[in-house]
């Protein structure tokens, strides 16, 4: 694939091609970590997500559609047919572009995709493409059942393949959909293995303080301990109890 890709992007016009080339340069450097200030992250993701619109879009767009919010749905639940494609696939019909009278391949649409993601971040986070941010395009916002902002958006690293979860709607836009209820660490080579962060707070009344005191930590990745040996209670828990006593 490196060589057909090179020579479809040596094809692209001249402004397309300077703008894939330096896509393709960052992405061969990328470190991987999708944390929130890198700017690599956020090429990464602009690819993610212009290579469903590169690929599908002619086919079942436009965005407006039944058939396009019902694929960037099905994205979200199961291997979405967007990584399917990415992986191999390299005979796929959906690699053509309809709207134009000749035949691409994958390597083609691959080109036009490195270059619109680099298209997309100009309009999104400007032409400076070092001072990009994968947190300024991928945030957090928690919202009620009535769909009311209770707290957000907060800026926010990872996405639906790390272990730290934190997916988009693939095809659509970057804001996350879901978050850790719970992230649990246990390492059996510490005096206290068991170690844990909750995704928003200790209440579930959103007009307590105590609703939104771990939405900071958790984007920070600091955990609690949970002790186990009960000389390490009060550390953790305090010496403040409320006893339950049956009726009788």
């Amino acid at each position: 694939m490196a060589q057909p890709l090179k020579q479809a992007i040596e094809a692209l016009p001249t402004a397309e091609r300077a703008k894939a080339r330096e896509a393709l340069e960052r992405l061969m450097t990328f470190d991987g970590r999708l944390a929130t200030t890198s700017a690599d992250a956020a090429i990464y993701e602009l690819f993610l997500q212009e290579s469903a619109r590169q690929i599908f879009l002619d086919k079942l767009g436009p965005e407006n559609s039944a058939s396009w919010k019902a694929f960037v749905s099905n994205a979200s639940l199961s291997y979405s047919a967007i990584a399917d494609h990415l992986l191999g696939r390299e005979d796929s019909p959906f690699w053509d572009d309809t709207r134009t009278t000749q035949k691409e391949d994958k390597p083609a649409i691959l080109a036009r995709t490195l270059a619109a993601a680099i298209t997309t971040g100009d309009s999104q986070l400007g032409a400076d493409h070092k001072a990009w941010q994968w947190g300024k395009l991928h945030s957090t916002t928690w919202k009620n059942t009535s769909g009311q902002v209770i707290r957000g958006p907060f800026a926010s690293g990872g996405d639906h393949n790390t272990l730290n979860p934190a997916p988009y709607s693939w095809g659509q836009d970057f804001n996350a959909t879901q978050v850790s209820a719970l992230r649990m660490i246990i390492d059996f080579g510490q005096v206290e293995p068991m170690m844990g962060q909750g995704g928003i707070g200790q209440s579930g009344n959103p007009a307590s303080p105590n609703y939104v005191n771990g939405i900071d930590p958790s984007l920070k990745a600091q955990y609690l301990s949970f002790p186990m040996q009960p000389q390490n209670f009060e550390k953790v828990y305090g010496k403040t109890r409320l006893t339950l006593t049956p009726g009788k």
